[in-house]
């Protein structure tokens, strides 16, 4: 089952990296390429053929060691993404793949997203589909489990962190559109449903 899952994933990621590819026309862009929010350079920067135009961010010191020992090549940044230490403008792209529902301040971090970017795309799960995704193998219906016990049962039975999957706060499509009122926000699905939120904008449109 857990291999399976892995698969799964794996192929998830791939269709979204070529969707971003897609989206934002990455191959005709020459600057920098912000990974934020990257950690051990597990998606993105993982993939991405040209790591000298990457630039990782990553809130803690070990996955970013972890990320330039994956990917030499890649710059590696230790901090806050609600305190982005660069300019205005300062990249073409910011790459940001299931971070936003983790953070304690999302509108900090859209507003430096904003800033900060020439263009962006941002993914991010939604609280609406039937199967929870923040563990090792997905849990079905668990956000509609009421008792805490019963989750917590549950996330062990999966293999999940029960403290990392509570943390996890959906950021629901209103106010995706109010954190980044100048983007175009589309799905990803899965058997119809909306698995996830696709939040972006196009560099030549800033």
């Amino acid at each position: 089952m857990r291999r399976l899952f892995a698969s799964l994933r794996q192929h998830f990621r791939q269709k979204r990296y070529l969707q971003i590819q897609d989206i934002t026309n990455l191959q005709d862009l020459s600057g920098f390429i912000l990974d934020l929010g990257g950690g051990p350079a597990s998606f993105f920067s993982a993939v991405f053929p040209r790591p000298k135009q990457v630039v990782l961010l990553d809130i803690s010191h070990e996955l970013a060691r972890q990320a330039k020992r994956k990917r030499p090549g890649l710059h590696a940044i230790v901090a806050d993404g609600g305190r982005l230490p660069l300019a205005d403008c300062s990249v073409d792209m910011t790459i940001c793949n299931s971070v936003i529902e983790h953070v304690d301040e999302p509108r900090a971090l859209a507003a430096e997203i904003r800033r900060v970017s020439q263009g962006y795309f941002l993914q991010t799960p939604s609280g609406d589909f039937p199967v929870e995704l923040h563990s090792f193998i997905a849990i079905p219906f668990y956000g509609l489990i009421p008792w805490v016990r019963l989750r917590g049962f549950l996330c062990k039975v999966f293999g999940a962190d029960f403290e990392y999957v509570s943390s996890v706060r959906y950021v629901t499509e209103q106010r995706l559109r109010s954190l980044f009122p100048d983007a175009t926000i589309s799905y990803e699905r899965v058997l119809g449903l909306k698995k996830s939120f696709y939040v972006f904008r196009f560099k030549e449109d800033i």
